[in-house]
């Protein structure tokens, strides 16, 4: 009844289905598309953050499968804001905050929604990896989160240390424990490209031998994995990590031929939804980039020209240690466009 009188009297707008995971509310709605996956955000209780994101994506596991998960509005201008917008950027779900009028943190906002108001969005409800569903991240003292997420043409992995707190059957209540109290205990893990599970749909090739190129959003470090080499991964309490991950393929040319890999908007959380298109011909590569920014890329060789539309000449910084391709795209598309085209042209002996 709440369902059709919403789809009545709001028809622009859904509603969404809080506290109510239910059997009858999640199997008998008729209307309603969007389920809050965890308990509410709650600014004044640290206790509440870890177990806030180890929530929404163990519990979006089974919802993921029926509705569109939702992780909550949370305030921009927080302690911890860094580590929940991160991980409502993964999430596939819907994008929003709930900040006080006029406090606001901007740089980070900048991190999650582009000049025109859009968002990059994932496009799967984010989930933990396959090692992390019989583990115990909140209270475990040795687990670190994992949480993948797919774009067009690439993904998108979030590592989190939600270790410390967890429901106290004594206390009836969500309590800190005794293993990570200090909040200073550093627990290291590994990720892979392979732990983002869909990647390989990404690469569209039957040829793809399984390399991917993970960017750290942080550290801002490029490095290229073979499949199933795993890379490290130290956070303490509350600390997190974002990669954009990307199938590494070969570019058309002469000799054993150029690697590359587009990693997206770097300056974004979610980098890899910025990519909508991707083309590799005969010593060029055409990619289609929604929003503006910082891009980037992994490049085996340096490209010879950058090119933004049909005549647009770009400079570029390009690190032949790492193969780090970074350039960037100072205006949105024009009006009537989707997405900027840009050409990156090689060498045919590269």
């Amino acid at each position: 009844a709440l369902g059709a009188s919403s789809a009545r009297s709001f028809p622009d707008n859904g509603c969404i289905a809080c506290m109510s995971h239910n059997t009858d509310a999640l199997y008998c709605s008729k209307q309603t598309a969007v389920v809050r996956a965890s308990d509410d955000f709650y600014p004044r209780d640290p206790v509440s953050h870890t177990i806030h994101i180890a929530s929404v994506a163990y519990n979006s596991v089974f919802l993921g499968e029926i509705m569109l998960p939702d992780w909550d509005m949370f305030h921009s201008l927080h302690p911890v804001a860094e580590y929940h917008a991160s991980a409502r950027a993964i999430s596939g779900g819907p994008l929003y905050v709930s900040d006080a009028p006029g406090e606001h943190d901007f740089d980070l906002l900048r991190k999650l929604v582009l000049p025109d108001g859009s968002v990059l969005r994932a496009r799967l409800p984010g989930r933990p990896t396959k090692d992390c569903l019989f583990t115990d991240p909140a209270r475990d003292g040795v687990s670190l989160l994992k949480i993948w997420n797919m774009n067009k043409l690439g993904g998108v992995l979030g590592v989190y240390n939600c270790q410390g707190a967890a429901w106290s059957a004594t206390e009836r209540k969500n309590a800190f424990h005794h293993s990570t109290d200090s909040g200073a205990a550093v627990i290291t893990g590994y990720v892979r490209g392979c732990d983002v599970h869909l990647i390989a749909d990404a690469a569209a090739d039957d040829d793809w031998n399984g390399d991917c190129a993970l960017y750290s959003h942080y550290s801002g470090q490029l490095i290229v994995l073979p499949h199933n080499v795993a890379l490290p991964v130290s956070l303490k309490v509350l600390e997190h990590e974002v990669y954009a991950v990307a199938p590494v393929k070969k570019v058309l040319g002469g000799g054993a031929g150029c690697s590359f890999a587009a990693l997206g908007l770097v300056n974004m959380f979610n980098a890899g939804g910025a990519v909508e298109g991707l083309v590799y011909e005969q010593g060029l590569v055409r990619v289609e980039v929604k929003g503006c920014g910082k891009f980037g890329a992994y490049s085996s060789a340096k490209p010879t020209r950058c090119m933004l539309g049909n005549n647009e000449v770009v400079d570029f910084d390009y690190d032949a240690d790492s193969g780090l391709l970074i350039f960037n795209i100072d205006h949105l598309p024009q009006e009537g466009h989707w997405v900027h085209l840009v050409e990156l042209v090689y060498s045919l002996s590269c």
